[in-house]
């Protein structure tokens, strides 16, 4: 995650469209399910 996003911030102009639309569609959801696991885990 933190390699995508630094591939993001500083090599932007080497990105293909495609590859952010696949990261968003594909990773976070999976992502979003951990995040909100831990936080009902954590009783937030």
């Amino acid at each position: 995650m933190a390699n995508a996003g630094n591939v993001y911030r500083h090599d932007y102009e080497d990105v293909a469209a495609r590859l952010v639309w696949d990261t968003v569609q594909l990773a976070l959801p999976p992502l979003k399910i951990v995040i909100e696991a831990e936080i009902r885990q954590s009783g937030g």
